[in-house]
């Protein structure tokens, strides 16, 4: 990341939190739930995490050159979520598009090319996909993680009986296996509100 755009993306960040603070009424969102983890992967960090976003149960992380983060929760305004992701990975906002049969009622996309799909209803941020590489959780937990590594990075249980695939939960933070074997990968993260139809 260039000095350039993590001088914007920062600007961005402390503009969005000021919005935030004086115009946004805070958005009802679901109790926190604490995620079961244990020690942090030893190659995984937040300062990795591409374009300055981590992955968490509650929404996304962003985090600054100089070190400082800044939750994203779900019940955030839709327009700061959107200014912060999309400065933080240096592309433009995505078209957002509307799905109306999801079964939560209609629901708003915004997809970014590294496979990030973000979801609002009602004006606010409420969930997020991702199927590519790139992105990861702080601990370092990204599509194509290990089996092996990420239940030493965190505690997983698989859901029984998913029509969707081989499904696991860590807390707030779901996803899908490649397999049920032992060699399986990620290849797919989620968290918040879905569209998935079971």
């Amino acid at each position: 990341m260039t000095l350039a755009r993590t001088a914007f993306a920062l600007a961005a960040l402390l503009a969005v939190g000021a919005c935030d603070s004086a115009t946004e009424a805070p958005s009802p969102a679901p109790a926190p739930t604490v995620e079961p983890e244990a020690e942090p992967a030893a190659s995984g960090t937040a300062e990795n995490a591409q374009g300055g976003l981590a992955l968490e149960g509650e929404g996304l992380r962003a985090f600054t050159a100089q070190g400082s983060a800044r939750p994203l929760p779900f019940g955030m305004s839709q327009d700061m979520v959107l200014t912060a992701v999309s400065s933080l990975l240096g592309t433009e906002t995505p078209a957002v598009t509307t799905n109306a049969e999801c079964g939560a009622g209609p629901t708003q996309f915004a997809e970014y090319p590294n496979g990030l799909q973000l979801a609002f209803q009602d004006g606010a941020f409420a969930g997020w996909f991702l199927d590519e590489a790139g992105l990861t959780t702080a601990d370092g937990v990204g599509v194509g993680t290990g089996l092996a590594d990420l239940q030493s990075a965190r505690v997983v249980e698989m859901i029984p009986d998913s029509t969707l695939g081989t499904e696991f939960s860590s807390g707030a933070l779901g996803g899908f296996l490649s397999s049920d074997g032992p060699d399986a990968r990620v290849e797919s993260l989620y968290a918040g509100l879905t569209c998935f139809f079971r």
